[in-house]
């Protein structure tokens, strides 16, 4: 899959921060975000911001969801493909476009 091409968004200090204090946070905050859809995606912009693992069966994903008119946090679990044998989508559920492994 393509990855879109617009430009990257970039997080204030204080995003940041609230992100990268979230209880039980996964990962380092970087910043800018760029969009993980696939390239001429029709609806808003999204990318991962952060996860917070609270135990093996939850973990709450904070989406970062933009256009040129609104930006906003979502949370939405990752997209679940029903087929055992296929690789894991990391995008959101419902996305528009390819699974990120598609050519």
């Amino acid at each position: 899959m393509r990855e879109c091409t617009t430009d990257a968004v970039e997080l204030p200090a204080e995003e940041i921060r609230r992100l990268s204090q979230l209880p039980g946070a996964a990962h380092e905050v970087k910043s800018p975000l760029e969009c993980e859809l696939e390239d001429g995606h029709a609806g808003p912009h999204c990318a991962l911001g952060q996860s917070d693992d609270h135990d093996a069966d939850h973990t709450t994903h904070w989406w970062l969801r933009w256009s040129s008119e609104s930006r906003e946090w979502t949370h939405e679990p990752t997209c679940y493909l029903p087929d055992d044998d296929a690789p894991w989508c990391p995008l959101p559920a419902g996305h528009e476009g390819a699974h990120n492994w598609s050519p």
